[in-house]
């Protein structure tokens, strides 16, 4: 389904207040001026902001100005918008830290289930990831090592067969695509997952709970140690 006029205004709304043109603690422009400057009509870029509200980005207020709210104020569980207030905090790494905790919180329990409930139709599913991890590497296919990389991580949670855990970590999922986007871009980082992957993937074929967990440690541990090498914001400035 295409999205709606509303739907493509908040987005560009949200570009624009990402990448600095309607600054935090600012007003934005009028409604009259929004939709000039959309081609739209002053309805949608109404309906537009709305749709925003649950972002937290804006604090609409009824007659006056639409402000941009501080950073801290933004929703934790949208992508764009946790990459966002990441690179805006004095520790541009201290959400991705936060990220990873909640990570082994979840991940590391979800493998050891895996390991002890997978039936052979979840190991057909990884091993054909972990391919299609390799393959797109090899070609240099940024997003398809991506897309394969957060598939495979889903199986995992088909596999452990826990709605809860599910319910648990469903939020995140949009953070980790957009994290995921952004380190798949560095060919280090793609090259080591896929080493870990195969060390996962190894321990829940055979069915050993103790080394699915430790694997998973391992790939989060790598992730972290990644994230602080190839993400450091005057590293990634200077590739």
């Amino acid at each position: 389904m295409r999205p709606g006029r509303a739907d493509v205004v908040a987005e560009q709304l949200l570009d624009l207040v990402l990448d600095g043109t309607f600054p935090i603690g600012g007003p934005l422009p009028s409604e009259s001026e929004l939709a000039a400057r959309f081609g739209v009509s002053r309805l949608t870029v109404r309906e537009a902001i709305r749709s925003l509200v649950p972002t937290r980005v804006l604090d609409v207020q009824q007659g006056r100005s639409t402000l941009v709210n501080p950073t801290s104020m933004w929703s934790p569980l949208d992508g764009r918008l946790l990459l966002a207030r990441s690179r805006a905090g004095s520790d541009p790494l201290l959400l991705p830290r936060r990220l990873m905790e909640a990570r082994r919180a979840v991940e590391v329990a979800i493998v050891e289930l895996a390991a002890v409930r997978r039936q052979e139709h979840h190991i057909e599913r990884l091993r054909t990831l972990h391919q299609k991890m390799l393959d797109g590497h090899a070609r240099g296919d940024v997003t398809a090592s991506a897309e394969a990389d957060l598939a495979f991580h889903a199986a995992l949670f088909d596999a452990a067969d826990n709605v809860f855990l599910d319910a648990l970590f469903e939020p995140l999922t949009s953070v980790l695509r957009a994290m995921r986007e952004e380190t798949s871009a560095v060919p280090d980082f793609r090259s080591h997952a896929i080493d870990r992957h195969a060390a996962i993937l190894q321990a829940v074929e055979a069915g050993d709970p103790v080394q699915a967990r430790a694997a998973m440690e391992a790939h989060l541990q790598q992730t972290e140690e990644d994230f602080e090498r190839y993400l450091n914001p005057a590293e990634l400035g200077a590739r």
